[in-house]
């Protein structure tokens, strides 16, 4: 019997990592670079801030909103942030693809995905579309996703998952619900993001979060990683 699944995969942190040693403050170059060149200076602090699970648009309002500029100050110098971290972006990649580091068994899960019958594979990120896909690049993993929700204009990543069943449905012609949706994730974010839609959530502990707490935050299944593929596949067809 066809198992129909929607498969939403996060990236940071679930399919791949950023090396810190050669970019270590992504937003806050992209901040202070983008401030400079519209003529308004200022240095910027992220020295406490945490990023995990959120989308890129809301970290940068929550960075700029914690250094003291005003909402609509944000608003105005949105654009050429976002332009200037995917500048940067772009170039570190296209420069040093080594910056991008593939989570173990991803790209043997995600051939072993593809070619079932039923499934269908899509991003659910937090990163704007572009930055998704320059990242994506470095292993050659753009294929495997034809569409997805991104971090463009979502302030909550609870925004995505409605945005993700509505694409799937203009992609495969097939209404997606509950548990035949799947979010595969690493981050408290990613367990509590489509909670209202009750979905399923396959949790890894490949970013910052242990299993245990991953556990502990509601996740249907937890694992180390996505190396045991048997495991994973069983956790994403079982019916619940």
């Amino acid at each position: 019997m066809k198992t129909n699944r929607l498969i939403l995969f996060d990236i940071d942190g679930t399919i791949l990592s950023t090396d810190r040693k050669a970019w270590e403050d992504p937003f806050r170059d992209a901040m202070e670079q983008a401030l400079e060149e519209i003529g308004e200076p200022q240095k910027i602090d992220t020295s406490s801030y945490k990023s995990g699970g959120k989308t890129d648009t809301q970290i940068i309002y929550e960075i700029l909103d914690a250094n003291g500029f005003p909402e609509e100050t944000i608003t105005r110098v949105f654009p050429a942030v976002a332009k200037k971290y995917l500048q940067l972006l772009r170039q570190i990649v296209e420069k040093n693809p080594q910056y991008v580091m593939l989570k173990p068994g991803v790209k043997e899960l995600l051939e072993d995905l593809k070619g079932r019958e039923g499934l269908v594979l899509a991003l659910l990120t937090g990163n704007f579309e572009e930055g998704a896909r320059i990242k994506l690049s470095a292993h050659g993993l753009n294929a495997y996703f034809p569409f997805g929700a991104f971090g463009e204009g979502a302030r909550v990543r609870s925004d995505l998952p409605p945005r993700a069943l509505q694409a799937a449905k203009a992609h495969s012609a097939y209404p997606f619900a509950g548990k035949e949706v799947v979010i595969i994730g690493d981050t408290p974010n990613d367990i509590h993001c489509g909670r209202h839609l009750n979905v399923r959530v396959l949790a890894v502990a490949t970013g910052p979060y242990s299993q245990d707490l991953l556990r502990a935050e509601g996740a249907d299944f937890v694992f180390p990683d996505l190396t045991d593929r048997a495991k994973v596949w069983d956790a994403i067809a079982k019916p619940l």
